[in-house]
């Protein structure tokens, strides 16, 4: 097809032109060459499955963190439906590599190879999938023609088109259009993505709604939450969780949070960026902003008390604090980076602020706005606002959380239609694999 050939030259001609530049990506950090033999579809003999000729495994590719997270009950579900198949996780990022390897329902944990043509027909070939799922919004056009080329299922879930991401899909309809046609199925988060998903090009009867798996999490008890953080509390001691936040916003939630320690002296903030490689700029900014901080690396792991900040330079550990917080902010949407996964804190029964950029989280924003379990705050001065409020008086702030926590446990559904879908495309497998046991 003529839209395939020109995106391959175009990439192929970018890979070779990157490849000078090799070197300096080694030079600027782990994140950069970590899985760099599998990213080029060079899997350790110990990962690959197919050699074995065996029941073919599910092999599910998440992004980042977040979808990576999404992907927990998912997998422990498809252990226990299909026991006698191995589960790969695919993640793009370091971060998300390191925390799939958390998951003790998945068999193996690998780099999702680049999207050269070549490279995916190697990495199919090493693992054999009988069906490929694909989280959110992972579109990879070689991977998805190759796939379907050998024969396997291709099935979106939990997929999502924001506004934005419609409209770039759709200034290159031309190839898009073919490239969505190769999903077998599409399980999205709601009928306005699953409208886009139709209008993009894919088949009116291949696209369904199945949920949102952040919503799928296992939820806490929101009273024994509740009663635990009261039981601890000294009058006056506030936890303020300002998580996943982008360069812009670390600032912003400085100036609020010094304006805020005039009338809540015993406030104390956690700050979690969200990428590691801005740990070094963000901690500049905390010195600069002449407030005292722990690194979170450096501490035996008690939350902080002799600190006004503490700065979470970790992976893995914002989840924990959201379940320790009065209020949380998550970021990315103060400025436009379409807003992160508003549910992490919501689940704990925590008001939840945000800023008004959350193209990617819309329909969350939208009912825990609409419930009163979040807020949105349009800037430093809304922001303060919206804290004080919370934090003077508890009974809103609980009554907050516990609208937030019945967001997080609306839907009961997702799981089960999500695992409907990918039953759909498993036929029975001839032979056999042994795989440990979740």
């Amino acid at each position: 097809m003529m839209a395939y050939l020109i995106y391959n030259a175009v990439i192929t001609t970018a890979f070779t032109a990157a490849l000078p530049f090799l070197p300096l990506f080694f030079w600027k950090g782990q994140r950069f060459w970590a899985g760099f033999g599998q990213r080029l579809g060079f899997y350790p003999t110990d990962l690959q499955l197919a050699a074995a000729q065996s029941f073919r495994p599910i092999w599910i590719h998440a992004a980042s963190v977040g979808e990576v997270r999404s992907a927990q009950v998912l997998t422990q579900k498809l252990k226990q439906l299909f026991p006698q198949r191995a589960i790969v996780l695919s993640a793009f990022t370091h971060t998300g590599n390191l925390t799939a390897r958390q998951n003790p329902c998945v068999d193996r944990v690998l780099y999702l190879p680049l999207d050269l043509c070549w490279i995916a027909r190697r990495a199919l070939g090493a693992f054999e999938p009988a069906v490929l799922v694909f989280l959110e919004t992972e579109v990879w056009p070689n991977l998805l023609r190759e796939a379907n080329r050998k024969g396997i299922p291709t099935i979106l879930l939990s997929g999502r088109l924001s506004e934005k991401g419609f409209r770039s899909y759709s200034r290159f309809i031309w190839f898009f259009r073919q490239v969505f046609r190769f999903f077998s199925a599409c399980g999205m988060q709601s009928e306005i993505d699953r409208q886009r998903m139709i209008r993009l090009g894919v088949a009116p009867q291949r696209v369904f709604i199945t949920g949102n798996l952040k919503q799928a999490a296992i939820l806490p008890d929101a009273e024994r939450l509740a009663s635990a953080r009261e039981s601890g509390r000294v009058a006056g001691d506030y936890l303020w969780v300002v998580g996943s936040s982008h360069r812009g916003e670390e600032e912003i939630a400085l100036t609020v949070f010094k304006r805020l320690r005039n009338k809540f002296p015993g406030l104390r903030m956690v700050l979690a960026p969200r990428h590691p490689q801005r740990f070094a700029e963000v901690e500049k900014i905390l010195v600069a902003g002449a407030v005292s901080f722990q690194k979170r690396s450096e501490t035996d792991g008690n939350r902080p008390c002799d600190y006004d900040v503490m700065f979470l330079d970790t992976i893995g550990d914002l989840e924990n604090f959201y379940s320790e917080a009065d209020v949380a902010f998550v970021g990315g949407s103060l400025i436009d980076a379409g807003g992160h996964n508003l549910l992490e804190p919501a689940r704990f029964a925590k008001p939840v602020l945000f800023g008004p950029f959350t193209s990617n989280v819309a329909s969350l924003a939208r009912s825990l706005r609409e419930n009163g379990g979040g807020f949105e705050v349009r800037d430093a001065d809304d922001l303060a606002t919206r804290m004080t409020m919370l934090l003077s008086d508890g009974q809103i702030r609980k009554n907050a959380g516990e609208k937030a926590y019945e967001i997080a446990s609306a839907d009961s559904s997702v799981i089960e239609n999500s695992l409907k879908l990918i039953a759909t495309y498993l036929a029975a497998p001839g032979d056999r694999m042994a795989v440990t046991a979740c």
